[in-house]
């Protein structure tokens, strides 16, 4: 036991007084709290300039009216949305031009006779100046453009295809379809448990083949019985991994919270009781679970460069969640959703992505709890047949003709025992 302790505290004090593992420890929520904080000001910016742009024609309105001629009487009746007194009509070029001398508009539209054949509109304005947009041409084109697409039934048609529509609801879900939350959230939740996980299981093939490569193994090797070398390594990496994890997971819902209140959105969207207890438990099981494959393929690895070649292959099923993660917002209840949750090495981030979208059974998280117990203690134990000696100190280089060789060892090597 006391070997395997100082194997612990070795680990937490190498991997922990890394700068490279502070970097990654705290870049990460503050680029989730940048991110977040970018958007809520990009979208208060972009909620602020459609009131000032909605409050224009209002302003408008209480000053002077904008004069125009229709002199193809295009306009029978303005738009719902325009305040009376906005515009004045003027029955021709004259009596306009002299309201406009007597200062009763500043400006006026005219909408000559050729104006189907090429949309040409004319602007006399008082205070024309070539450099300053005029919100009101804006107005006066969206008028034009409404009563234009509106003159008959087709164009009313092409304006507003789905003038009613008939929602029949087949399951209650609890969620708000138009709340962003209920997208962002669980997929920045798969996110972040995919790359937490496949960070903090890389520490165990980080180290173990670093010490294979400076040929501290040997040394180790010496005092210690690989047992306790890799409990020692699964542990130690283990605490710095949620040490890492707890982080993160502070940092993310600080971001959540922040954006809620500054951006004013999703105030009604919240995490599943017990979530963090949740995120914890699948974190932790997840993490040994890969550690322990990963430690596997480190003790068979001759070096880094190596081992990474397999690494891609190892971490395999946790990238399917990502390949389907729109299953996840669009079904989270329906069978792939519920299958990846309840697949051991799927399950760690499809099941705490779930729990983001909706009520998820309880018997589910607890089946899934179970298989990745279960799962991750039989890969423990496969793992700690391959931490020996000779392969700790082979630098034989890993390929699949070996692996099945190895396999077929232990098999002979149990039914010996």
């Amino acid at each position: 036991m006391r070997n395997t302790l100082i194997v612990i505290k070795h680990e937490i004090l190498t991997t922990m007084g890394k700068r490279s593992f502070w970097v990654m420890t705290f870049i990460f929520p503050i680029i989730l709290l940048a991110a977040s904080v970018g958007m809520q000001t990009f979208g208060t910016k972009a909620i602020e300039q459609a009131e000032e742009a909605a409050a224009t024609i209002d302003q408008a309105a209480s000053h002077k009216p904008v004069g125009y001629i229709d002199e193809i009487g295009l306009i029978s009746k303005l738009p719902d949305w325009v305040p009376p007194g906005y515009l004045e009509k003027y029955p021709n070029e004259t009596t306009a031009k002299a309201a406009l001398d007597a200062g009763q508009i500043d400006q006026y539209y005219l909408i000559p006779l050729d104006f189907y054949a090429d949309g040409v509109v004319m602007l006399v304005d008082s205070n024309f100046q070539p450099l300053r947009s005029s919100g009101n041409a804006e107005i006066f084109e969206d008028i034009l453009g409404e009563i234009l697409i509106t003159k008959d039934s087709l164009g009313t048609a092409l304006h507003d295809p789905t003038t009613h529509i008939l929602e029949h609801k087949l399951a209650t879900t609890g969620l708000d379809k138009d709340d962003p939350y209920i997208y962002i959230v669980p997929i920045s939740t798969l996110f972040i448990f995919f790359f937490v996980i496949t960070t903090s299981s890389g520490f165990m093939l980080n180290s173990v083949t670093r010490e294979k490569e400076n040929r501290t193994a040997e040394t180790l090797l010496v005092s210690l019985e690989p047992h306790q070398l890799m409990a020692g390594k699964v542990l130690g990496l283990g605490a710095v991994a949620i040490f890492q994890m707890t982080i993160w997971l502070s940092g993310s819902l600080t971001a959540l919270n922040k954006s809620q209140q500054l951006f004013k959105l999703a105030k009604g969207f919240k995490l599943p009781a017990g979530f963090i207890g949740w995120a914890l438990a699948f974190f932790l099981l997840g993490y040994f679970l890969y550690a322990a494959i990963l430690g596997t393929i480190g003790a068979l690895a001759p070096n880094a460069r190596e081992g990474g070649q397999f690494t891609f292959v190892a971490i395999l099923p946790l990238l399917i969640p990502m390949w389907f993660n729109y299953v996840f917002t669009e079904s989270p209840n329906g069978p792939v959703a519920i299958f990846l949750s309840l697949f051991p090495l799927t399950a760690p981030a499809s099941m705490m992505t779930r729990l983001t979208t909706g009520t998820v059974p309880l018997w589910q998280i607890l089946f899934s709890l179970a298989g990745l117990i279960l799962t991750a203690y039989g890969f423990i134990l496969l793992a700690s047949r391959f931490f020996r000696s000779d392969t700790l100190l082979s630098y034989e280089s890993i390929t699949w003709k070996r692996l099945k060789n190895e396999a077929r060892n232990l098999k002979t090597r149990s039914g010996a025992k």
